[in-house]
């Protein structure tokens, strides 16, 4: 349990110090090893291929990360230690998760804003804060369409962002440590996964209207033969009487 209680305490530090502090996150890789890429490749894969069909699912992970992230954070700036700090950052975590996923919106705001946020900062070195303004409001005004358009704008952040972190993993296994392997690999990612749920969405929306297109014709076939009924029962009245 001590060595539960110092790695918590450890990553809050770093969290607080490198990251708030220096805008600093390289050291989860350093720190998390292969895990940490494993990790990563797999969230990047579900961005890039199925990003837009389990969001919400995407939306609670960020959530939970993203809560925990605060809450380890706030333990350190505040001097909190042990089963106190892990309370603390679990509970911010699961809150956080179960708003993203229930609120919908909000979910989609808060996602597209990191997403990109990170995204456009990790293009743009992450260094300097004309890179951090500039990314900051890029994501805003991604963060607002996607929560009023959904999924339209959210597949451009999936496979934006889905495209980064695949870029990233890329660049620390390819043998070619250059940016432009970043860029490319980043770019052909973001691409394909776009496409990708493009077709996948469109895909779905026809079968929907097939389907939609299928229940109109039968009702009116079921209307048309009521209506031939009625005809036919109407004329044998008419028939009845004139006899």
């Amino acid at each position: 349990m001590e060595r539960i209680f110092e790695a918590a305490d450890q990553t809050s530090r770093l969290l607080f110090e490198d990251g708030l502090k220096n805008m600093d996150f390289s050291w989860i890789f350093s720190k998390g090893g292969t895990a940490a890429f494993v990790v990563t490749g797999v969230i990047a894969l579900l961005m890039i291929l199925f990003g837009a069909k389990c969001k919400y699912v995407l939306f609670a992970i960020q959530g939970f990360l993203l809560g925990v992230t605060a809450g380890l954070t706030a333990s350190w700036f505040l001097h909190l230690e042990g089963w106190v700090m892990i309370g603390v950052s679990a509970g911010a975590g699961l809150v956080l998760a179960v708003f993203e996923a229930v609120f919908r919106k909000f979910g989609a705001f808060v996602f597209s804003l990191i997403a990109v946020f990170v995204s456009v900062a990790a293009l743009g070195g992450g260094e300097g804060y004309l890179v951090l303004g500039i990314a900051g409001g890029v994501a805003l005004i991604f963060a607002i369409l996607a929560a009023v358009f959904g999924d339209p704008l959210i597949i451009p952040v999936m496979g934006i962002s889905g495209g980064v972190l695949g870029g990233i993993v890329a660049y620390h296994y390819l043998p070619y440590e250059s940016r432009i392997v970043f860029y490319a690999v980043s770019a052909v990612l973001a691409v394909v996964g776009i496409c990708i749920q493009y077709a996948m969405k469109s895909s779905k929306i026809a079968r929907l209207e097939r389907k939609k297109a299928k229940e109109i014709r039968e009702k009116k076939s079921v209307e048309s033969e009521i209506e031939m009924a009625r005809n036919v029962l109407d004329s044998d009245e008419q028939e009845e009487s004139d006899n």
